[in-house]
């Protein structure tokens, strides 16, 4: 089997073991069945048994797939919406100072990342959103007056326990 197949098919597996398992255990039962005699009441009942745990968890998959996107819509409306436009404002002009106003929507931001991370930690969002989120707020430290904002919200250990593991999950200083 090539390299390439191989990753297809666990990627395949991955997002729907679930599907697998009760395909197997259906088979199994109607197998068993068949070569073993089981009676038909209980055969019937475990297999409706299987049915109902197999739709419940692609109910609830469905359900965190909506909740993941209301999520990722809300973070994304507010991060573009609130701070895009102050983030690369100061990106291209480093010596611009920061006003009150700036510094307080700076630390919004924060609380925002605080909140996606919460949310990553709780696994209502996928790992490879994260780790692209958390991509972007290294690279938004990188700005001196975002970065300046940061180092002094987290340098006591209450500032770091309000952003949820936050500042310990980017180990930037």
């Amino acid at each position: 089997m090539s390299m390439r197949l191989y990753k297809i098919l666990k990627m395949w597996i991955k997002r729907n073991w679930v599907s697998v398992v009760a395909s197997s255990v259906f088979a199994a039962l109607i197998l068993s069945s068949t070569f073993c005699g089981f009676e038909e009441k209980p055969l019937f009942a475990a297999i409706g048994s299987v049915a109902a745990i197999y739709f419940g968890k692609v109910k609830q998959n469905v359900e965190d797939d909506k909740m993941f996107k209301e999520l990722f819509y809300d973070f994304n409306n507010k991060y573009d919406k609130n701070f895009n436009d102050l983030i690369n404002k100061l990106r291209y002009d480093r010596n611009t100072p920061l006003g009150d106003a700036e510094r307080y929507l700076i630390i919004d931001y924060f609380n925002l990342c605080a909140e996606e991370y919460l949310w990553y930690s709780r696994e209502r969002i996928p790992k490879s959103v994260w780790l692209a989120w958390k991509a972007g707020i290294i690279e938004n430290l990188t700005v001196e007056q975002v970065k300046e904002v940061y180092l002094t919200e987290t340098r006591s250990e209450v500032g770091r326990a309000s952003f949820y593991g936050l500042v310990e999950e980017l180990n930037f200083s």
